[in-house]
């Protein structure tokens, strides 16, 4: 029995010494180790979109013919390959895509068209109210296979209106908040989004009653933050429409803005050059009556979109009661890269804006082109499609453009292109020892 003990003993202690050797000899030298790159594959585009639009707080408005519910509403999906569900919403394996919603009837009666996201880590939501009869309904869409986080924070005309929420989303599913439950009575809301893990695509329900009449629903999409943008539609061309710029400097910044229409740079400024807090909206009442186009020059990162609301006739109501329906249009950088959209609906039409005179072309995937027309310098234009519903569009011209739908009765609806192109990625290695413990301070 001893003489067993001590030979296992042994033969642990051989077997201890020989793997500390063997440690000991491959151990690399990493005093001279150098750091080694390399490229990060691209992954395949994936497109999220929020789906139909609800009724933010249930039935909430008079029955019958004004019952809060719709009863009458299409709703359309355009992706170049098939979308699948994602909760109430939709993805695919695409790098664009569009939804298109027109409800006839109810408290969100209105068109409504948004261009399907990719997942962003940081994103700048500019649009909303949460005063009483608006609601702004954030919907968080996670087209990936892992789960994410996101850190919403909400602005308002005094700056951050409430701590930063956290908010869950699971791989392949969606999550949403109403805004006025964290943001109560805010007449003017950016909503700024920061996601974990894969990303997330974010929008913003903006739905309004005026009384018992809608007021106006449409999707608040991303907005660019940039010293440099362009919203390139506003007022489109109804003589009776209403328009408002919003802004936003996280920082502070000094704004000078610059309207054009069809003819070229109209005689409006604020005057002066604007100065934004830092972390505070700002709303700007736009002449109206143009199709117009708004630029923006900063000496720090801003966020823009701006609004048109169209007042329509009402079908039933009081005497005096006066319906709308609204759409944003947020601001873009300029032609960076190429831009893609997909054509919403027929009869779409698009607003271009350039900042010199050139002829912007647009194609679709097959490369037939489908629209063109001579942009004179700094103005914006009406250009026809003639492209059906779900065709892919893209120009590489250094032009910023929406598409524009609107009908006889007073609706209207926009949906901004994507960019394409993710720049490459890489990465460097460097190998380093672990930190020694520090043991000083410990008693």
């Amino acid at each position: 029995m001893t003489r067993s003990i001590i030979a296992r003993l042994v033969a642990g202690a051989s077997v201890a010494a020989g793997a500390a050797a063997l440690a000991y000899a491959s151990t690399p030298d990493i005093s001279a180790a150098q750091p080694r790159s390399f490229d990060v594959p691209t992954p395949a585009p994936v497109v999220g979109c929020p789906g139909q639009q609800a009724v933010p707080v249930g039935d909430v408005g008079a029955g019958g013919e004004l019952g809060s519910a719709p009863t009458d509403r299409s709703f359309q999906l355009w992706t170049p390959t098939e979308g699948v569900a994602a909760g109430d919403g939709f993805v695919a394996q695409a790098a664009v895509g569009v939804q298109m919603e027109r409800i006839g009837d109810g408290d969100i009666e209105g068109w409504s068209a948004l261009t399907c996201g990719q997942p962003q880590f940081d994103q700048w939501l500019v649009g909303g109210a949460t005063t009483l009869g608006s609601s702004a309904r954030l919907v968080l869409t996670n087209p990936s296979a892992a789960p994410t986080e996101a850190t919403i924070t909400v602005y308002g005309a005094l700056g951050q209106v409430e701590d930063s929420a956290v908010v869950p989303v699971a791989p392949g599913q969606q999550a949403d908040r109403l805004l006025e439950g964290v943001a109560l009575e805010q007449p003017s809301i950016v909503v700024r989004v920061q996601a974990s893990g894969p990303g997330v695509v974010a929008a913003v329900q903006d739905s309004r009653l005026d009384g018992f009449q809608p007021a106006g629903t449409s999707w608040v999409g991303a907005s660019d933050l940039a010293q440099q943008l362009v919203v390139p539609a506003m007022g489109l061309g109804a003589a009776d429409a209403t328009s408002t710029l919003r802004m936003l400097a996280p920082e502070g910044a000094t704004v000078d803005l610059t309207l054009v229409s069809q003819q070229g740079i109209e005689a409006w400024s604020t005057g002066e050059a604007l100065t934004l807090e830092p972390g505070e909206v700002t709303d700007i009442a736009v002449p109206a009556g143009v199709l117009g186009a708004l630029e923006i020059e900063a000496d720090a990162p801003v966020v823009a979109a701006a609004m048109t609301s169209v007042p329509r006739a009402v079908a039933e109501g009081l005497e005096g009661d006066v319906a709308a329906d609204i759409t944003w249009v947020p601001a873009r950088r300029g032609g960076e890269r190429e831009q893609i959209g997909v054509v919403p609906v027929d009869g779409a039409r698009l607003a271009v804006y350039s900042p010199f005179g050139t002829t912007a072309v647009f194609t679709d995937a097959g490369g037939a082109e489908v629209a063109s027309a001579s942009i004179p310098a700094r103005t914006v234009q009406w250009v026809e499609v003639d492209a059906a519903p779900g065709t892919v569009i893209s120009s590489t011209a250094d032009v910023s453009w929406v598409f524009i739908a609107t009908s006889d009765e007073g609706y209207v609806a926009s949906a901004s292109p994507s960019s394409v192109g993710v720049e490459a990625l890489s990465a460097s290695v460097i190998t380093a020892p672990y930190p020694s413990p520090d043991y000083s301070s410990r008693p």
